[in-house]
């Protein structure tokens, strides 16, 4: 199974959007997930046609994937 932690964000625009970390540190604590968001939120290095995609915290969870594969052509 591969795990992945999902950062969630609001949009300057109130909307949702999400950051996935492949392979993150496990048992993160609250704090420490979100100052890390908080650090994401001050760089303030990302704009979309002049609107902030993360600008807000809204929650961060672990996802696991399952992949059950039927057959792969080589």
């Amino acid at each position: 199974m591969a795990k992945s932690l999902e950062l969630r964000f609001g949009t300057s625009l109130g909307k949702s959007k999400s950051m996935s970390v492949k392979d993150p540190i496990l048992n993160l604590s609250t704090e420490k997930a979100q100052a890390a968001m908080n650090s994401i939120i001050s760089l303030n290095m990302f704009q979309i046609e002049g609107t902030n995609p993360y600008a807000t915290v809204v929650g961060a969870r672990y996802v696991e994937r399952v992949v059950d594969d039927i057959f792969e052509v080589e």
